[in-house]
């Protein structure tokens, strides 16, 4: 019964682990489209060649 529980456990970190590292691929994918709307925004300020 106890190897159950240690393979259940296992399984259990596993399947946080991956739902971890895929939220934060997600998290890095949107920020940096967010940095790259901001940084047309600031830019669209400014005369080009100032």
């Amino acid at each position: 019964m106890n190897k159950n529980i240690l393979k259940n456990r296992k399984a259990i970190l596993s399947a946080a682990l991956i739902i971890a590292a895929t939220a934060s691929a997600f998290a890095q994918g949107n920020g940096i489209a967010g940095i790259n709307e901001a940084t047309s925004m600031v830019s669209s300020y400014f005369d080009p060649g100032t």
